[in-house]
């Protein structure tokens, strides 16, 4: 008997047979419902269009420039069915960088939401030159772009791939934070999709009473992986907005009963700061989880204040992203407090251990690299065989990211390896000192950095935001970190900024604020 893995990867074809009326996304700005039937429908009648009419093959690449909206979770179903692979663009990015994007993964089609039409009037696909525009509100575009909304009314019928889709066919090529240099586009198979699904949604106990909203970008892992896919998979639902509000977020939660939230500790911080925070029912969230950078525990206090169970998580772009995470459900409201710095134990489907500066095991407690494996791993980066070869070793991804494990085998972060500096001889984590300038009352939040040190080689750099209405100074810092640091992890500069540079996920930009620094 012959076996296709098409409709086993399809998972969406397989909820429209299972439960075709049962709804999976809701789309708060258009206030509009959808089944699993109509979704499925929609992606099928996109598949059509792009390998009938817009003539696209088996590994072609589709770019999509928009926000989060149904339109882009119809062209990733699509893509599913016909092995076409999706290229998420970042929409905060100038057109020459979107332009070094597409160089790196020639797209033959760029589909994008009307609001980024100027900018997609300057970007070059070469010669094919073709795009298509959704979610019109003005007036018809300049550019020759087919109408989404025609193409899709123009289909009729169930779609049928010509195509057999294989395991470890590419899917996706997301590009990585570039908070340490230019971005690389991973490449991410529908076998890692696939167990990056079925991971989370047994290790989070996902089912069809899942409701989640949607809160960070498709053209981030997270958007997919973390929350968006594995709730789709499961039979649930999803919330989808076009960018981050914390009042929408707020209200969603409790008029909808939301199961459980996932974002970055910034954003977390945000709906906690907004006004109707402390009114609203948050009793639905069975857990909430930072992740994307270190989440401090007093973004997290104000959660625990409402009994809302919040702890964090970690993952990369090139491990799935689902990787380690906090057992919330076994560990008991002391537990939860007491490890809240750590990031949990390996999802399901994903292993990590922690290795030396010689490749060796790292004991119990000791500082090493961060690396991980299974089959939720990426396959590489896209024509990078260097780059690839330096990450992904004998099955292994080299996260770049120091850690260490507790005798009950929690996990730990203490920082990228690459933002470690050496003072005086001395490893100082820069994680580590942000933590210690944020417990104080008057700090918003912090980000250190090592710059050069003719007696010490690097010393300390702290850009601090503080609260409203807050004042201080760099010696009063120093003075209250006396007794939290060693001397040499105290930061010998002090800059008061209003604002830190951060990517679309929060994670802080040090690169940026090392080349300012200079």
């Amino acid at each position: 008997m012959d076996f296709s893995w098409n409709s086993t990867l399809d998972i969406l074809e397989r909820r429209a047979s299972f439960s075709p009326d049962w709804p999976v996304l809701f789309e708060s700005d258009r206030g509009r419902e959808y089944t699993y039937k109509e979704l499925n429908h929609r992606a099928s009648a996109v598949a059509s269009y792009l390998t009938e009419k817009a003539g696209l093959e088996k590994g072609d690449r589709l770019a999509v420039l928009s926000r989060n909206c149904v339109e882009y979770i119809d062209l990733f179903f699509a893509a599913v069915k016909t092995g076409i692979i999706l290229v998420p663009l970042n929409i905060r990015l100038s057109a020459a960088e979107l332009q070094g994007m597409l160089n790196q993964t020639t797209p033959r089609l760029l589909a994008y939401e009307q609001a980024f039409e100027e900018i997609a009037s300057k970007l070059d696909l070469g010669p094919t030159n073709k795009s298509v525009i959704f979610k019109q509100t003005g007036p018809k575009p300049e550019l020759p772009a087919e109408d989404y909304d025609i193409l899709l009314e123009s289909s009729t019928g169930p779609f049928t791939s010509r195509e057999m889709i294989q395991p470890e066919d590419p899917l996706l090529l997301l590009f990585t934070g570039g908070t340490t240099g230019p971005p690389k586009a991973a490449v991410i198979s529908h076998r890692a999709v696939f167990f990056n699904m079925l991971s989370e949604t047994v290790s989070w106990q996902l089912g069809p009473h899942t409701v989640a909203p949607g809160l960070l970008p498709f053209f981030h892992t997270g958007g997919w992986n973390l929350v968006t896919l594995p709730t789709i998979f499961a039979g649930g639902r999803i919330l989808i907005n076009p960018g981050f509000d914390p009042e929408l977020t707020l209200k969603q939660v409790e008029e909808e009963k939301c199961s459980f939230l996932f974002a970055a500790a910034t954003m977390f911080r945000m709906i906690s700061s907004h006004e109707n925070f402390n009114k609203t029912d948050l009793s639905s969230l069975q857990f909430v989880m930072s992740g994307a950078a270190p989440c401090p525990v007093s973004v997290m206090e104000p959660y625990w204040e409402k009994d809302v169970v919040f702890v964090q998580g970690y993952g990369i772009t090139e491990g799935g992203p689902n990787n380690l995470y906090m057992p919330w459900d076994s560990l008991s409201w002391e537990q939860v407090k007491n490890k809240s710095q750590s990031v949990g134990k390996p999802f399901l489907y994903c292993q990590a251990r922690i290795i030396d500066e010689d490749g060796n095991p790292a004991g119990q407690g000791e500082m090493g690299e961060l690396l991980l494996s299974g089959p939720v791993t990426f396959s590489g980066y896209w024509n990078n065989p260097g780059e690839s070869e330096k990450t992904l070793r004998s099955g292994w991804v080299h996260t770049g990211d120091i850690a260490r494990q507790d005798s009950e085998g929690f996990y730990y972060i203490a920082d990228r390896k690459k933002d470690m500096y050496i003072s005086g001889g001395e490893n100082v984590f820069p994680v580590e000192v942000e933590n210690a300038i944020e417990a104080h009352d008057s700090v918003l939040e912090a980000a250190v950095i090592g710059i050069p040190d003719e007696k010490w080689g690097e010393t300390g750099k702290a850009f601090i935001v503080l609260k409203e209405g807050s004042v201080l100074t760099g010696e009063d810092m120093q003075a209250y970190l006396q007794n939290k640091l060693a001397r040499y992890k105290i930061p010998r500069e002090i800059s008061f900024v209003q604002s830190i540079p951060k990517s679309s996920v929060g994670k802080v930009l040090k690169r940026l604020l090392a080349e300012n620094n200079t």
